[in-house]
């Protein structure tokens, strides 16, 4: 029998609660009160747009006047400018642009242009018989001092009896035939009458690396224009070689060069840093560099004694540390050092007669180690130390003569200036 279902039951109990419930909510509730609503005349609106236009004008001209005049004005302000300036990060190319820009600007006046003309001017001829053509221009260079020294490839001025004209960025033009060549490098040394003008700064080689973004300057034959080009150091330590036999050294030749990637062929053009300080001056020669402390070494003596004098051991010689790895076979002469030997029968002796190494009894074959207390490496060769050293001074060298080491004093000579 189906049951039957009673008062007491809770499903009905909750119902009839629920019911009474409402009913006693409904008889209860408070009515819910509208929000106010504050209005303004239209008149009172546009009095606090007056104002506040004036106050933001008032509070700028005293912020643009203020500035000079209350520094502690400027400190105040600064940290918003500076969030305001840095709100759009600077991308890595826009800084190397805006250096590249400014460099150009500053080291342009010391780059200039050499012309030596194929034909004469004639003394009475005409305005067009005063001009140079292109087919006069023979390079770059670049002016080093303030009282007009300047240096160049040689390939720039191969002819140092010829009178030569040097052409600024200003577009005036200096005649000399005022020359130094450099007996240990390409390079050769002008000078051009007069005073104040721009003086490089030198880079520092020990902080140079490769892949260092640098910058050519050279100039238009015609236009006497800049012409940049923005590269990269491929080498710092290069030597160039052709032939096995280019791989001897003389002791009186500073034969490393530097490199860049793009192998400018022009002679003379100067390559700087991103910074504006010299680096090199292209040889022109398949983008080699001869390197700034070779230029600067050789401006210290010309200043000194009125030419480039250098020093001279009178020795040729393989630097084994760059030979290793490039021989056949383990050699037994060691992995450093300086071999003295020949380039090849025609070529110019091991040692040359009657020079200090002559004299100090150095042989074919000898090794030599030391240097004073400097060891010779790959970077660091004979020819440097021996270039690097005073003039006429007497250095100790430490060579290996069969499976004995001996020390041997040597005087060095120097060439005339």
């Amino acid at each position: 029998m189906k049951a039957k279902i009673v008062p007491t039951s809770p499903k009905v109990r909750d119902s009839e609660q629920r019911d009474a419930d409402v009913e006693e909510f409904l008889r209860r509730a408070e009515p819910i009160s509208k929000p106010s609503i504050v209005r303004f005349s239209a008149s009172f609106l546009v009095l606090v747009v007056v104002l506040g236009f004036l106050a933001g004008t008032v509070g700028t001209v005293v912020v643009l006047a203020g500035k000079e005049q209350w520094p502690w004005l400027q400190q105040w302000l600064a940290p918003t400018v500076q969030e305001t300036n840095t709100a759009r990060p600077v991308t890595r190319k826009e800084v190397v642009t805006e250096q590249y820009v400014d460099t150009v600007g500053k080291v342009d006046p010391n780059v200039v242009a050499i012309f030596v003309r194929k034909v004469p001017a004639k003394k009475n001829g005409t305005l067009l018989d005063q001009l140079y053509t292109p087919s006069d221009f023979r390079g770059t260079g670049v002016l080093l001092t303030e009282d007009g020294i300047g240096v160049t490839s040689r390939r720039a001025i191969p002819d140092l009896t010829k009178e030569v004209a040097i052409v600024t960025a200003s577009k005036a033009v200096y005649l000399t035939k005022d020359f130094s060549a450099d007996p240990a490098s390409d390079l050769v040394y002008f000078r051009i009458s007069g005073k104040g003008f721009p003086v490089l700064d030198f880079a520092d080689t020990g902080s140079l690396l490769v892949s260092q973004r640098v910058i050519d300057v050279n100039r238009h034959a015609v236009t006497l224009a800049p012409a940049i080009a923005l590269t990269e150091l491929a080498t710092l330590n290069s030597v160039r070689v052709n032939e096995r036999g280019d791989l001897v050294q003389s002791s009186e030749r500073l034969s490393q060069v530097y490199q860049t990637r793009t192998g400018a062929d022009a002679p003379g053009v100067p390559t700087f840093s991103i910074g504006g300080k010299l680096i090199g001056l292209h040889t022109g020669t398949d983008g080699d560099i001869t390197p700034v402390d070779v230029i600067n070494s050789g401006l210290q003596r010309l200043q000194k004694t009125g030419g480039v004098v250098r020093n001279v051991l009178g020795v040729h010689y393989l630097n084994l540390a760059v030979a290793k790895g490039l021989l056949l076979s383990p050699t037994a002469e060691g992995e450093r050092g300086a071999h003295v030997t020949s380039a090849g029968e025609t070529s110019a002796p091991a040692i040359i007669p009657k020079s200090p190494a002559d004299r100090a009894g150095l042989k074919v074959g000898d090794i030599i180690l030391r240097v004073d207390d400097t060891s010779l490496t790959e970077s660091l060769t004979l020819s440097q130390i021996v270039q690097g050293a005073a003039a006429r001074a007497t250095l100790t060298l430490t060579i290996v003569r069969g499976k004995d080491e001996q020390r041997l004093p040597v005087t060095l000579d120097t060439t005339s200036p």
